[in-house]
């Protein structure tokens, strides 16, 4: 979806920085390798702001393992190759907390907003960083002032800018809550320790038993750390968006981003207990982390739809001669949006309900496979076609497609490609012009 509407901005409830980026790298080209390049880019920038955090509040020594076991880290390392916002929050993120260690406000003030337009869930820093400001700093009411403007001024800006959370239409937050939300913790939980290589899970055992026997030890700089995960995890109870199969249950695994942060610091804590041993335990991890991202990553695409899509679109490039077009006959988008549209007239009112509608019924005139597809061609939106377009000198036509006898029946394929269940005729037909 990011890749195939490159330059719109605001997509439903997301917040826009990482599209802006999308958006400007593609000025350069639509290859979506380049934008693969940029995300890692922010992944590398992101471990620079772990080693700064790290040597913040464990000594420079510290730094460089530390980072190592960031960047390594397989959950992390195979998601930020792809165009999700996380590791850019986390990249803004590590710079905020660095500049607040070392005050530099306006700096610490400047990253926290690019943070905030990244996921939501930044926004919790806010309250976090106002208050430091305010006990380190200033206490007096202009102090109180200063800090609400220095670290509240983005999420205020969005909110009016928006008229809310989120353009109408869209939702964040649910007012009401219901025990089962509390599964939300387990599944992040798992997430995170499912993910997490066995000598860092074991450095963090060290590094949280170390701290819980002396508490003394926790300064301000590592309160800051726990007070923004706190807020974090009350948040998650409230987040609007759950997944399936239970919304309630679960929310999206990448949410565990922020754990798996929280998880890493408390490992180098264990490094530090452990120095002689600490080499050996940071190369083992890394060599883990390496392979278990290439793993993720083996699973991630080898999904058939992942993989039929991306064969037609290479198939289609060197078949087309110039001039002709594909029409791609894929099966739209099914979901039921009642829960949905409930909930934007909820939030929204008869507003917020009929944007939600107009914004649905875009969604379904592409279907995901079109837009894969077009995503992963070089032959252009433009000859790349989609119902109601009536005729291409080529049609790609999926198994799954409602209609796909009677396409079928039309012409004898010229080439099937399959993946799995799946399968994808590829036909000739003329076109009369």
């Amino acid at each position: 979806m990011r890749l195939f509407d490159r330059h719109t901005l605001v997509k439903a409830h997301q917040l826009p920085l990482l599209q802006v980026f999308i958006s400007g790298i593609s000025m350069i080209s639509i290859d979506p390798a380049l934008v693969r390049y940029m995300v890692a880019v922010l992944g590398a920038v992101a471990g620079l702001g772990f080693y700064w955090v790290v040597a913040d509040l464990f000594g420079e020594e510290w730094a460089f393992p530390g980072a190592l076991l960031f960047v390594t880290h397989p959950y992390v390392l195979a998601v930020s190759t792809v165009p999700f916002q996380e590791i850019l929050m986390l990249a803004c993120l590590t710079f905020a907390f660095h500049f607040l260690y070392t005050q530099r406000w306006l700096m610490a003030s400047l990253c926290l907003a690019a943070a905030c337009l990244t996921r939501y869930e930044a926004w919790a820093a806010c309250p976090v960083f106002a208050s430091a400001y305010i006990l380190r700093q200033d206490r007096s009411f202009i102090g109180i002032v200063k800090a609400a403007l220095l670290f509240g001024w983005m999420p205020v800006a969005w909110i009016l800018a928006c008229h809310g959370l989120t353009p109408a239409g869209h939702f964040v937050i649910n007012r009401s809550i219901s025990i089962w939300r509390f599964q939300r913790y387990v599944y992040l939980g798992w997430i995170t320790v499912k993910f997490t290589q066995i000598p860092v899970l074991f450095l963090a055992g060290a590094g949280a038993w170390r701290l819980y026997k002396n508490r003394s030890s926790i300064d301000w700089r590592l309160w800051v750390q726990i007070a923004f995960l706190a807020l974090f995890a009350i948040a998650v109870l409230f987040s609007a968006h759950g997944m399936p199969p239970d919304p309630g249950r679960f929310v999206t695994s990448r949410e565990a981003h922020l754990l798996i942060y929280l998880v890493l610091l408390v490992a180098v804590l264990g490094l530090v207990q452990w120095p002689r041993w600490s080499p050996a335990m940071v190369g083992l991890s890394a060599v883990l982390g390496i392979g278990g991202a290439f793993w993720y990553v083996h699973v991630a695409t080898s999904a058939p739809d992942v993989q039929l899509d991306y064969r037609v679109a290479q198939y289609l490039d060197n078949s087309l001669r110039d001039g002709e077009r594909v029409l791609i006959l894929a099966r739209p988008v099914t979901e039921d949006w009642t829960l949905y549209l409930d909930k934007a007239r909820k939030t929204g009112g008869e507003e917020g309900l009929r944007q939600a509608q107009l914004q649905l019924q875009e969604l379904a005139a592409m279907a995901p496979d079109y837009q894969r597809v077009a995503v992963h061609s070089r032959l252009g939106r433009e000859r790349l076609l989609a119902p109601p377009a009536p005729c291409g000198e080529w049609v790609a036509v999926w198994n799954n497609y409602p209609d796909v006898a009677r396409e079928l029946a039309v012409a004898e394929p010229v080439q099937v490609l399959r993946s799995g269940p799946m399968s994808v005729s590829i036909l000739r037909r003329q076109c009369s012009r």
